[in-house]
């Protein structure tokens, strides 16, 4: 398996997911007869290229067209599909590759079973009398 940096792939799979969970909120719809002038003019903007509201100075927030945002979010729930399929083939090879212990034969698995089932009715009945 090749050497993969985790803590690079674990802030990357973080970030995806963080942006995943956001996309799936619920969206806001406003009609656009009920905004501003001003709205609708950056609206129009925002079916060229994407436009960023800034806050003094600083960006807040950005617009994008719906289009856009259905691309968005599908290219990024199939990222975040992949990078848990990745995952889920890396901790398979990691599982895989540890040395196993003695198997556990299927008498013993009996007794296991057995002793627990009774523990759990012994449990069970001392639970109920203590009521």
């Amino acid at each position: 398996m090749p050497n993969v940096n985790l803590e690079a792939t674990e802030s990357y799979a973080s970030t995806l997911a963080r942006v995943a969970e956001y996309l799936s909120r619920l969206q806001q719809f406003v009609a656009v007869a009920e905004a501003r002038a001003a709205l609708r003019h950056t609206l129009d903007r925002a079916q060229e290229a994407s436009v960023v509201l800034t806050t003094n100075g600083e960006p807040a927030a950005a617009i994008v067209s719906f289009t856009t945002l259905e691309a968005i979010r599908g290219a990024l729930l199939q990222l975040l599909a992949q990078e848990m399929e990745t995952s889920f083939e890396r901790l398979q090879a990691q599982v895989s590759s540890e040395p196993r212990g003695e198997s556990t034969s299927e008498t013993e698995l009996e007794t296991l079973v057995s002793d627990a089932v009774q523990h759990a009715r012994k449990t069970s009945v001392s639970g109920r009398t203590e009521d």
